[in-house]
This record gives C-alpha cells, sequence and structure tokens, in this order.
C-alpha cells in the first residue's frame, strides 16, 4: 500500500509535467460542469445566470474537457505506439490489448457494480444495458448505464482500431499528412452531414437538458465516435510529429523569431474563447453571440470548433515542453505544479465516479437544503462537498482497484520488468 501511496504523490522525472496540469483541470472542470448541469433540473433559474456573465459561461462548457482526454490520450498512446513501431518495425497487439484491458476495465467494472446502489432510480441507472458498457459500444446504444461513459467509449474504440492504422495503413504513405488529413476532413464532413442534412440543427440549439429533443441531439449526434473523434486524432498526430520529427519540433521552438510565441498566445485566446461561448446545448438561452447572424455561421462554428479548440490544446502542449520563452514560462510553470499530479493520478476513476455521487448526493442535500440556504448557496455548497467526496472516493479506487492491477499489467509486460511506471505507463 505504500507503494501505491508513494506512486499517488512522487512524480516521476519522465512524466510530462504540463499534461498533468491539462488533465487535473479536466478533472475539475468536468466536475464543475456537471455539478451546475445536474442542479439545473432543480435550480433552472439561477443556473441560467451564469450566462449573464461572460467569465462565467465557461461552466457550462465542460463538455470541452473531454477534449483534454481525448488529446491526451491520443498523444501518450500515439507516442507509445509511435515509439514502438519505429523502434521495431510492427506493434505488439497482443501486449497492447491485454494492458489496455488490466489499466481499463477492473476499476471501470467496479465502477458499474458500485453505480448499482448510487443510481438506483435515475436515467443513468439502466444497468439492464450494462452490456454495453462491457462492450465499449455504449455510446451508440441509447440510454445506457452510466450515460456519462460515452466518452471512455469512444477512447476504447480508438485503442482498438490505431494500432492497425499505425502499423499498417499510415506507412503505405510517403507523405503522413495524407492520412491524417483524411482522418480529419472525414469527421468534419460527417458532423457537417449529421448537423445540416440530417437534423438541420438550428445553432443556437436552444435545447432543455434531459427533454425528448435533447435526448434526440445527445444520443443521435453528440455522442458518436465517428463525429467526435477529432481530439484523439489530434493527439496522435502531436504523437507522430513527437516521435518521428523531435528534430524539426525543437528547431522550431528554438528559432529566434516570434513566430512560435505569437502561434501559443492565438491557441491561448481559441481556448479562452471557445471555453466562454455557449452554443445552447444544455438550455435554451436568451441571447446569444450568434443572434442576428446567417445561420451558417453558428453553424459552421459547431462543426469545427472543437477541431480548433483541439490543435490549439495540443500546440500549447508542445509549447510548453519544448518552448521556453517568457510568454509560455508561466503557463508552464502552472500547468507543472506539483499540486496537479495527485489529481491527475486518480483521473479515471474521478471520471467514473464524480456524476453517480452527484446524482445520488444532490437529491439528499437539497432536500435538506431548501430552505434553509439560497439556491445559489445549494449548487455552490453541493458542488463542494461533491469535490471533496469524489476525490476521497476516487483516491480509494486508485488505490484499490487500479494500482493492484496495474501491477498485475507490469508484471505480464513482454519486453521488461517495470519498477517505476513513466507517464506512458500509466496510461
Amino acid at each position: 500500500m505504500n507503494t501505491y501511496i508513494r506512486r499517488l504523490y512522487n512524480r516521476s522525472e519522465k512524466n510530462y509535467k504540463p499534461i498533468d496540469g491539462i488533465r487535473s483541470i479536466g478533472l475539475l472542470w468536468v466536475i464543475t460542469g456537471h455539478t451546475w448541469l445536474f442542479q439545473y433540473r432543480y435550480f433552472s433559474e439561477t443556473s441560467d445566470k451564469i450566462f449573464d456573465n461572460p467569465f462565467l459561461i465557461w461552466i457550462s462548457k465542460g463538455d470541452l474537457a473531454v477534449e483534454f482526454f481525448f488529446i491526451i490520450s491520443g498523444f501518450l498512446i500515439g507516442s507509445m505506439l509511435f515509439k514502438e513501431f519505429k523502434k521495431t518495425n510492427t506493434i505488439n497487439f497482443k501486449k497492447f490489448y491485454v494492458r489496455r484491458f488490466l489499466r481499463l476495465l477492473p476499476v471501470y467494472v467496479f465502477a458499474m457494480i458500485i453505480g448499482l446502489y448510487f443510481l438506483r432510480g435515475t436515467q443513468s441507472g439502466n444497468w439492464r444495458s450494462a452490456w454495453a458498457n462491457l462492450l465499449y459500444i455504449n455510446n451508440y446504444v441509447h440510454d445506457t448505464y452510466m450515460g456519462w461513459t460515452w466518452s471512455l467509449a469512444i477512447e476504447e474504440q480508438f485503442y482498438i482500431v490505431i494500432p492497425f492504422i499505425i502499423a499498417f495503413l499510415i506507412p503505405q504513405f510517403k507523405n503522413k499528412a495524407i492520412p491524417f488529413g483524411i482522418f480529419g476532413l472525414i469527421t468534419i464532413g460527417l458532423t457537417y452531414h449529421y448537423s445540416v442534412n440530417i437534423f438541420d440543427f438550428k445553432v443556437p440549439f436552444k435545447g432543455r437538458f434531459g427533454d425528448a429533443d435533447w435526448m434526440d441531439w445527445f444520443w443521435g449526434y453528440y455522442v458518436l465516435t465517428h463525429l467526435r473523434y477529432g481530439g484523439l486524432l489530434c493527439g496522435i498526430i502531436g504523437a507522430y510529429l513527437h516521435v518521428y520529427h523531435l528534430d524539426k519540433i525543437l528547431a522550431f521552438f528554438k528559432n529566434k523569431t516570434l513566430v512560435p510565441n505569437v502561434i501559443f498566445v492565438v491557441c491561448m485566446v481559441c481556448v479562452l474563447l471557445i471555453s466562454s461561448i455557449s452554443l445552447g446545448e444544455w438550455t435554451n438561452l436568451k441571447h446569444s453571440i450568434f443572434d442576428g447572424l446567417p445561420l451558417s455561421i453558428p453553424r459552421g462554428y459547431e462543426i469545427i470548433h472543437r477541431e480548433i479548440f483541439a490543435y490549439a490544446v495540443m500546440f500549447i502542449i508542445l509549447s510548453c515542453l519544448y518552448l521556453d520563452s517568457k510568454v509560455v514560462r508561466p503557463i508552464n510553470s502552472f500547468l507543472s505544479m506539483k499540486f496537479f499530479f495527485p489529481i491527475a493520478q486518480i483521473s479515471y476513476s474521478g471520471y467514473l465516479f464524480h456524476a453517480m455521487f452527484m446524482l445520488w448526493f444532490f437529491p439528499i442535500f437539497n432536500g435538506y437544503a431548501i430552505g434553509r440556504l439560497t439556491e445559489a448557496q445549494i449548487i455552490l455548497s453541493s458542488g463542494l462537498l461533491s469535490l471533496v467526496a469524489v476525490i476521497f472516493g476516487a483516491t480509494l479506487m486508485y488505490l484499490f482497484v487500479e494500482q493492484p492491477f496495474q501491477d498485475i499489467r507490469n508484471g505480464l509486460n513482454f519486453d521488461k520488468k517495470i519498477t517505476k511506471p513513466t507517464e506512458e505507463q500509466l496510461m
């Protein structure tokens, strides 16, 4: 147990420190966003007030935190696979899939079991559909168990496919930009097709969380892998450049011109702006920055904004790793804070546990607090209490489920015995 606790706090020098920060911010952002969203059904009028303050709209954009996880996953897993293929000209598929299985499924199954208690009577408590979770196709089956785990299904589907693409497809192209470009255009084109030709969405969506139209949007559009793999692809592209063209990356970032710094600033601005623009996915907006504009503008924004967000984040990651400048240094120092490392370590368990706890806890807390606290105080208090509980529960899951199976996984390593896991091994 002491070994597991040390892993929780002692960061290896081989870790990509800024990624720990981004992963931690992603988890905290998801928890904040779901606090707002899950309390929305009880206190919609108060919850809607965040849209009156442009500095608070980011709370409703917690779905963008999923892009953080996709980008990081694509970058770390892609780097691992590209390094193996570069070294051996092949990929050990058995090794990869066994390690993925032992890394992801045990704590996922544990979460599904405890969810039987926490999710009783909720819309996400449809345990009869848990077979779809076990097969990682729950994002293509409506109203499945633990509905927020749709993103895990996308990642697992990605894990199944990407080793074959790296080993067999990408090597067929002399110019690697061609396959990457094709895959990037496919998801954008399909998103356009669904948005315009199938659903004819009017953006902002002016939805209402949980109603029939929202459910059609969510299950028929929002969670589909072929529309949402852009962040994972972005991470893979970053990994390819990182493994095969590190010399060019270093040369670019050591360039004495202002170009890398200017691009970094532009990327930061893009991330902040996209994080502050609501598309009305969760509620009927009273006003929007798209009001009065031709439909093609907000619709086009909806189709490409996640890709822009993802590539901006990927550039920020590479800048923090390799660009030592006055512009980047404060951001890099912040993201590399040791405070973030334990949160990053428990982020997977935290993601699994947080929503089920909130869906169980909020009705109980609200029943006690209504009449004693204002609605805003209830939302804030329940969110803070949930954050503490989720971190505590996720830490237990990390120590008693994730880490024992990680040791089993590392013991089955086909190349050598691992004594100290690196960032990529922890993935």
